[in-house]
């Protein structure tokens, strides 16, 4: 398609400024070229229009109605050019920042981001992370990935499954805790944690699994949960498995089931958009993103996981003893 009614852009450029300065000399100066350039740019469009576009006062110019007419259209396509322009190279260039703990960027995070990559290349992620995955006031956080109870405003993507797991090295040695009492006499690794009941503790799991400990539980304790899956792996004890986190080790066999038991709880990974609202395309690119290879690689505890209330030792025994 061929414009030929279109001035020349130096033409409607000088226009517009000297239009919106009232003042030739004063546009030129904005645009930083000589007054003499402005009021040639200016005579070269009238003529084309064949109709003076300004009043040329005593101190200044003032806008004809032709002029008027020409530079209400003028500022609407410049501007729309400007915000097209604008939105072309914010969106080259866009950059989500993720908060989340240690453990949900090395297991699930990390193995993934590739693949966000190639389905937005667009798109840009910086990973923060820090022990407890809550970012307070910090608005260098479009998204916030955190372990607790999903409240207003929040995606629950991945759900608590909890089950103690060992080395198998470990467990050749210990034996397979058919009962929570078997658990109880092995060594235990415990995750500390400054919250209470954000996650499931030793004390709270044995509890909702119908047990209480008679007597304190041994074993080491550590404030990361990489500390704790260390230890596991080198066979110092027993852990509580998140089995999202922990999946790879599973399925590879560097870990292994050290009881029967598996309870769900309705806390999990909570996704929390905190990004401004020119970003909100680009938080819920990523929002879908993760709920779609949680669900796509199967992952324990994923939304689309049907989730049961949590199963007790004793009603578990109570259904495997039915006829």
């Amino acid at each position: 398609m061929r414009y030929g009614n279109i001035p020349s852009p130096h033409a409607l450029i000088a226009f517009e400024a000297a239009a919106r300065c009232g003042s030739f000399t004063r546009a030129a100066q904005e645009l930083g070229i000589g007054q003499p350039a402005i009021s040639h740019q200016v005579t070269l469009l009238e003529e084309q229009l064949n109709q003076p576009l300004f009043r040329r006062l005593h101190r200044g110019v003032a806008l004809t109605g032709a002029g008027q007419e020409l530079f209400a259209c003028v500022t609407s396509a410049l501007g729309h050019i400007d915000q097209t322009v604008e939105n072309i190279r914010t969106r080259r260039r866009s950059r989500i920042s993720v908060g989340t703990d240690f453990a949900f960027a090395s297991f699930i995070l990390m193995p993934h981001l590739a693949d966000f990559t190639t389905r937005f290349p667009d798109i840009e992620v910086n990973v923060v992370t820090n022990q407890t995955g809550r970012f307070g006031m910090d608005e260098n956080i479009d998204i916030e990935l955190s372990f607790g109870h999903c409240g207003p405003g929040g995606i629950l993507v991945l759900a608590e499954h909890v089950a103690p797991v060992c080395s198998p090295d470990f467990l050749a040695r210990h034996g397979f805790a058919q009962t929570p009492g078997v658990l109880c006499e092995m060594p235990l690794l415990h995750l500390d944690s400054d919250i209470e009941n954000r996650w499931y503790n030793w004390d709270s799991w044995l509890r909702t699994a119908g047990y209480r400990a008679t007597a304190p539980l041994s074993g080491h304790r550590f404030n990361t949960y990489l500390l704790v899956l260390s230890a596991a792996l080198s066979g110092q004890g027993v852990a509580l498995g998140w089995m999202a986190l922990l999946q790879q080790h599973l399925q590879s066999g560097q870990l292994v089931l050290a009881s029967p038991i598996t309870l769900s709880s309705d806390r999990g990974y909570v996704l929390t958009s905190r990004a401004a609202p020119h970003r909100h395309s680009q938080v819920a690119a990523f929002a879908n993103w993760a709920r779609d290879i949680i669900a796509r690689d199967n992952i324990p505890g994923g939304t689309e996981t049907t989730h049961t209330p949590v199963t007790t030792w004793q009603h578990k025994q109570a259904v495997e003893k039915q006829p």
